[in-house]
């Protein structure tokens, strides 16, 4: 994950960015388009295999107002920490802004995440500013469509600064870390353009292995993890439309290629890129108590209550509670 020193950057990369097995790890980027109408990630190029079109335009009907997402973590041994994101949506249906509110140890920080764009709608760059300090930035580099270069600068930290360069060969890219032994290997299916495994890779041996199933629909319903932190993720959804995937799905390749090696995958991609609503999630641990709203259109309102993660970065006897709030345009 993306380290800093200042205290309330790293509470921001730790819970806002780069939750584990949370929906906004793995930099979940809020974007406003320069010029221009939005276009399909990497010009549309209907022959890239890892290129995903735009979902079925759903109408005015689904396109959101607001988005506010909250969650806390509170523990028997006591303390908490809570964080608030407030997603700004434009008359495009995309993020514009993503306005965070961290309180930890009765320290409250604010940050706020933007993505700069070029006229293609193409992520160029990514800034994050806390209580108005620019603390780091991305910038990506792109060869005839394709990202070749992701680097990392951490303006508090250099030496947390780093870089990931990657190799396209057809339904696969491989990605390596700048001055490591770790490389990840991403296979996504040649038609749908889904991701369906990967594997971190360390001195050239498979570590960690993780494979994504979906429905017929294009829901993620199960993530099995092997080696390194093995584990199994199954999920259940509704059979309505969910609204994120319509505002994010041109940033579905550039979410998986920024994914660090020690987060999660599974649910901030089962949560924002399934077809349907998430309204189940099971781990280890056990299954999400998750209470889902509707309104007269059977659009999704709001999802709230207590989920698992099961990850070693998270104490077990965590108590997690997530409420999330729906608002359209009519």
């Amino acid at each position: 994950m993306k380290k800093t020193v200042l205290f309330t950057t790293i509470i921001l990369s730790l819970i806002c960015f780069s939750c584990d097995n949370e929906p906004y790890e793995g930099e979940i980027f809020i974007a406003d388009p320069s010029t221009g109408n939005p276009t399909d990630p990497g010009n549309g190029d209907p022959t890239d295999p890892v290129d995903p079109t735009d979902p079925t335009n759903p109408g005015t009907t689904l396109q959101l107002a607001d988005y506010d997402y909250m969650k806390s973590f509170s523990s028997p041994l006591g303390g908490e920490t809570s964080f608030t994101a407030d997603f700004v949506i434009n008359s495009q249906n995309q993020f514009t802004a993503q306005n965070t509110s961290i309180t930890f140890l009765g320290t409250t920080v604010n940050g706020v995440g933007a993505v700069i764009r070029d006229q293609n709608s193409d992520v160029i760059e990514l800034r994050t500013t806390v209580d108005n300090i620019l603390v780091n930035r991305t910038t990506v580099t792109y060869n005839l469509g394709k990202v070749v270069e992701i680097a990392f600068e951490d303006l508090q930290d250099p030496v947390d600064s780093f870089t990931f360069s990657f190799i396209h060969n057809n339904n696969e890219i491989t990605r390596t870390k700048e001055g490591t032994n770790f490389t990840t290997k991403f296979t996504f299916d040649a038609t749908t353009s889904k991701l369906l495994k990967r594997e971190t890779i360390e001195n050239g041996t498979i570590n960690k292995t993780e494979i994504i199933s979906y429905d017929a629909a294009g829901n993620l319903t199960s993530a099995v993890i092997t080696g390194q932190d093995a584990n199994t993720y199954t999920y259940t959804y509704d059979s309505n439309t969910n609204p994120l995937r319509n505002t994010l799905n041109d940033l579905y390749l550039f979410s998986i290629l920024n994914d660090e090696y020690d987060d999660q995958y599974e649910h901030w991609q089962a949560v924002i890129y399934s077809t349907n609503n998430m309204t189940v999630t099971t781990t280890s641990q056990g299954s999400s108590n998750l209470d889902v709203q509707y309104d007269a259109s059977s659009r999704i309102t709001s999802r709230s209550g207590t989920i698992f993660t099961s990850v070693p970065t998270i104490s077990s006897d965590a108590t997690i509670t997530i409420n999330e709030t729906f608002q359209y345009v009519n």
